[in-house]
């Protein structure tokens, strides 16, 4: 029988040959893999594809180092989810699950019996005597900025440290000249610095994890108050957010404007407080729920708390916020009313005086920014806001703690 040269030609086989297995493809930026960085003493985990959308980090850090995994823990807050529909051949779809997170030296976390601790010594101080009536006027200690995890962290605590015996001293000075029976702790935001999603070198020069940031933070403001709330009939404690307090996702946070460690830190300080017989009756606390800012008044002054990063528009600090309370009166809500606007965010002291109206910015507390240095010529300087708040004047004795 005759062939022909198709036949010839064609190549036949009697068993089919091994193909190339298919490349397996990841989410981007999610190849499984863990790096990690000894001067740092932090880097990343990504986990190996789970067909469920859990995963065990124990497991994960087992995997990549095996028997001194125990050396490493995922922080908190951090993980994050892809999932990744995978062809498997024959027309089928798997879907897999793939999670990032960062992850610290396990000597970094220290336990956190600080908050019981903090509670056991307020409990145990002894109650004062029923508050009079607040008639005179409103000391006003602004906290902002602190950024508390940045780089120079320990200089920012030092010099907060040193600042409390001044702060007091000038407290008492004021007090001889005019009747002051009542303080406001105003956490303007930024308290502590965060880890990741706010500026591309964060992550390498962060030097303090998440829970050791909320610590330091918690133990400051609980010294403050200690400290200063005594020598007042009355103390008030309101924080608002800051953008640093934000829990983000990359650069853009993924929660409400209220899941803020900021405003976090007010309600660690308020059930601290609140079972103290010598704070009973005598520290109120304002706490936003998901607002950005807070209106209250204090010896029959209306103020406004804000951070500021909420403020948009051309022009300096002051303009921003200018526009930002124009904006406010346009919608009649209560801000309008704002004698004062306590703010925050940029850095830097100013204050400016308007239609009987008062914008003071508050400085931060920590050390710079090598970044605003290097592109800007400039460099913040450091201390603490504090003024007077009431009587004919409505405002008086503006000065910053050094």
């Amino acid at each position: 029988m005759g062939k022909s040269y198709e036949e010839f030609l064609a190549t036949k086989s009697s068993r089919n040959a091994n193909k190339k297995k298919k490349e397996v493809k990841h989410p981007p930026k999610f190849t499984p893999g863990v790096s990690y960085s000894e001067e740092t003493k932090s880097g990343e985990i990504v986990s190996s594809p789970q067909k469920t959308n859990n995963v065990d980090w124990k497991e994960q850090l087992k995997s990549y180092f095996g028997e001194d995994a125990n050396k490493y823990s995922v922080v908190p807050g951090t993980a994050e989810i892809r999932f990744w529909d995978s062809n498997i051949g024959n027309g089928s779809i798997e879907r897999l699950y793939y999670f990032k997170a960062k992850i610290v030296a396990d000597k970094l976390f220290m336990p956190d019996s600080d908050f019981k601790l903090l509670l056991k010594e307020a409990k145990r101080k002894k109650p004062l005597e029923k508050p009079k009536e607040v008639q005179g006027k409103t000391f006003v200690i602004a906290l902002s900025d602190w950024q508390i995890g940045k780089k120079g962290t320990k200089k920012t605590v030092e010099h907060f440290t040193s600042a409390i015996p001044k702060i007091k001293q000038h407290i008492k000075y004021l007090k001889k000249m005019e009747q002051i029976d009542q303080v406001l702790f105003a956490g303007l935001g930024d308290i502590v610095e965060g880890c990741t999603g706010f500026y591309d070198m964060q992550e390498f020069e962060v030097e303090l994890d998440y829970r050791q940031q909320q610590k330091v933070a918690r133990r400051m403001a609980y010294m403050a108050i200690k400290e200063i709330a005594p020598m007042f009939e009355k103390s008030i404690v309101c924080f608002i957010a800051g953008n640093h307090g934000e829990r983000r996702k990359g650069s853009k946070a993924f929660t409400s404007f209220g899941d803020n460690r900021d405003v976090q830190l007010a309600e660690e300080l308020q059930e601290i407080f609140k079972e103290a017989p010598a704070y009973k009756d005598r520290i109120d606390f304002i706490i936003p729920n998901n607002e950005l800012s807070q209106t209250f008044d204090i010896s029959d002054v209306t103020i406004v708390l804000a951070h500021g990063h909420q403020m948009y528009g051309s022009g300096n600090a002051q303009a921003k916020a200018k526009t930002w309370l124009a904006n406010q009166s346009l919608a009649r809500n209560e801000i309008a009313d704002a004698d004062i606007l306590l703010m925050g965010h940029y850095h830097f002291f100013s204050s400016y005086e308007t239609s009987d109206r008062l914008i003071i910015q508050a400085p931060t507390l920590d050390q710079g920014s090598e970044w605003f240095e290097n592109t800007k010529g400039d460099r913040s300087n450091p201390g603490i806001l504090t003024f007077v708040v009431g009587g004919q004047e409505k405002w008086n004795n503006i000065n910053v703690i050094r």
